[in-house]
């Protein structure tokens, strides 16, 4: 009985601490909360396209996204969407060589950018890379 009673009190002490982890997702999930909360809105390229959040919900949809807003005319907004083909490439090599992205792309989150008029909040472009484009 001697012998039961610490292997009993090492078997509660590991329930304990295995108990308080939190899943990588839910890591992910308040880490982009939090890094919201401490730099968005955050002005990219000359204050023209500004990141408003980085949201990931742990609910199954594996979407960890980036919220952009452009401030720009119209002419500038139709440009983006007329440069899809090139932007969504640079985008990707981003992606791929991103340092800062290894435990999203690790966990085989899709990755996406979306980008908003925000006068009107309609979208402008979205690009979605999955772990197959990524990998």
């Amino acid at each position: 009985m001697n012998r039961i009673k610490p292997i009993v009190c090492l078997l509660a002490t590991m329930l304990i601490f295995t108990a308080c982890q939190e899943s990588k997702r839910d890591r992910i999930e308040r880490e982009a909360r939090e890094w919201t909360e401490k730099n968005c809105p955050r002005a990219e390229f000359d204050n023209l396209i500004i990141l408003d959040s980085l949201v990931f919900h742990n609910d199954g949809s594996n979407n960890f996204t980036y919220y952009y807003s452009v401030h720009g005319d119209s002419t500038e907004m139709a440009e983006m969407e007329a440069q899809y083909d090139q932007l969504y490439t640079a985008l990707l090599t981003a992606v791929r060589n991103s340092v800062d992205l290894r435990h999203i792309k690790a966990e085989g989150l899709n990755i996406i950018y979306s980008y908003y008029n925000p006068e009107t909040k309609e979208e402008i472009s979205s690009f979605c890379f999955r772990p197959e484009d990524y990998n």
